[in-house]
């Protein structure tokens, strides 16, 4: 026996929800950052020693505290400054990209044009060959600015990074 598939209908409120974007509530995973953190008090009733070493411990957790705080600020600006120079590299490349388009597509046109007006099948040939040398050289040299392009931008996106481990190993 055939199974029968169920129809589609069109639901008018299901469009209408589908339509809106979804929104929802998303709360943060981390906690804002307090300005500052109260250290609890210690007890009087504690007897010295003890109350000394606890003293000693509070303020240890506030100094690691304090140089979480630093480093997670100083990794923070230096993922931004990493992700703003591969930004920045990223348009220049397509900037270059676009006009190596551009000088290829003039270029051609340029040939065709020639191209048409050439009298004998030699001078076709001739420039021909000049046309396939002139753009051998300018993919060359294209090929050659990307490459230097792309290793400008891995260099001055990485030094940030590399600042960033410099000054964890020292705070370690």
């Amino acid at each position: 026996m055939p199974t029968s598939r169920p129809t589609s209908r069109k639901n008018p409120k299901g469009a209408a929800r589908a339509a809106t974007p979804a929104t929802m509530d998303v709360t943060p995973v981390l906690p804002a950052p307090a300005a500052e953190v109260e250290s609890p008090a210690v007890p009087e009733t504690l007897p010295h020693p003890v109350k000394e070493t606890l003293e000693a411990s509070i303020n240890k957790v506030a100094d690691f505290q304090q140089q979480m705080r630093q480093v997670t600020e100083e990794a923070t600006a230096s993922l931004g400054a990493s992700l703003k120079a591969v930004s920045q590299g990223v348009t220049d490349l397509n900037v270059k990209t676009i006009e190596a388009l551009q000088a290829s597509a003039d270029a051609q046109f340029a040939f065709v044009k020639a191209l048409l007006s050439t009298k004998s099948m030699s001078d076709a040939i001739t420039l021909q060959n000049e046309h396939l040398r002139q753009q051998f050289e300018t993919l060359n040299a294209a090929a050659h600015d990307v490459s230097h392009l792309i290793q400008k931008v891995s260099t001055q996106s990485i030094e940030p990074i590399k600042s960033l481990a410099k000054s964890l190993k020292a705070a370690a």
